[in-house]
């Protein structure tokens, strides 16, 4: 990771400060309860020390999910489910009964990842794996407060800081 200068990480601590303060908000807490219901979907398909995708990807997805598994390896009391941009969609779109924004056909980012303690969602770590202008980016939630973040230059430079991030916060 390529270490952002001491300035440029004070303004980012203090813009999530003002948008989520300090400890727990509802900002923070609603969009954990997100990613709780739809770990909990997934609880019966989650494998400890495994990450885990969905049957249907299209290649570049398939691809980056291989990617994926072969860079980030989780202990066993680990879960992780990586959620690519086309189900994601189908996730915030059509099951609102929405269409997908035209926008949103070229995906901005290559999907998602949420690490988790099975059946235990008090801590999600979720991974956004974004393109530019958009910053790649690791935050992890614990109970309803936003514990951490950390923002990177690549996708490859966030991949390589995943496990480290999960040792932290998870284990």
């Amino acid at each position: 990771m390529n270490q952002k200068p001491e300035n440029d990480r004070a303004s980012v601590d203090e813009t999530i400060s003002r948008r989520t303060g300090v400890g727990p908000s509802s900002l923070v807490s609603g969009w954990q309860s997100f990613l709780a219901k739809l770990l909990e979907q997934m609880a019966p398909y989650l494998q400890p020390g495994k990450i885990i995708t969905f049957q249907h990807l299209f290649d570049p997805e398939i691809q980056r999910f291989e990617e994926i598994v072969s860079t980030i390896h989780i202990s066993e009391d680990i879960c992780g489910v990586y959620l690519p941009p086309s189900v994601r969609n189908q996730l915030l779109y059509t099951n609102q009964g929405k269409d997908i924004p035209a926008e949103e056909t070229e995906p901005g980012d290559d999907g998602v990842i949420l690490f988790t303690r099975p059946l235990s969602y008090a801590i999600i770590v979720n991974v956004l794996l974004a393109h530019l202008p958009c910053t790649p980016a690791v935050d992890v939630y614990d109970r309803g407060a936003l514990l951490a973040g950390y923002v990177y230059d690549s996708i490859e430079d966030c991949l390589s800081s995943v496990e480290k991030i999960i040792q932290t916060h998870l284990n």
